[in-house]
């Protein structure tokens, strides 16, 4: 488990919806027991301070920044589509063999974006990926 600091913003990638969730470490309780030391950090979500919820019973993953969960997810995402393209280019093979198929592969090599013009395709438009354990992710950059 990873050391936090009281005051410090956590974002979680809640497992149950698709969002990305600000948390702030609003206590750290440490407990000596004769097997060790176990720090248990409680967290406040929102604006209500009566709404807490202890970081181990937290369903989702737990990020130190937003450039880090931003980073996690876009891998993902991309990830994600790759598959999918790959997937189509695949069946495009299988089905259409032989019927101008060349021509369809060729027209998806030339229409490859360079890595800067796919990161600002992203940051321009809301996308909606299906991650692999099956969980659907909205992104969508401000």
């Amino acid at each position: 488990m990873s050391n936090y600091e009281v005051g410090q913003i956590l974002f979680v990638v809640l497992n149950k919806k698709n969002q990305v969730y600000p948390m702030q470490v609003i206590e750290e309780i440490t407990k000596k027991t004769l097997k060790g030391e176990v720090k248990t950090y409680v967290l406040q979500g929102g604006s209500d301070p009566n709404s807490t919820v202890v970081l181990d019973q937290i369903d989702g993953e737990v990020f130190d920044s937003s450039e880090e969960v931003r980073r996690v997810l876009l891998a993902r995402a991309t990830n994600q589509i790759n598959k999918l393209v790959s997937a189509a280019v695949s069946k495009s093979k299988e089905w259409y063999l032989g019927s101008g198929t060349e021509n369809v592969l060729n027209d998806l090599k030339k229409s490859d974006l360079p890595p800067h013009q796919v990161q600002k395709t992203i940051e321009d438009e809301e996308l909606t990926v299906t991650l692999p354990d099956g969980t659907k992710a909205r992104l969508k950059s401000n």
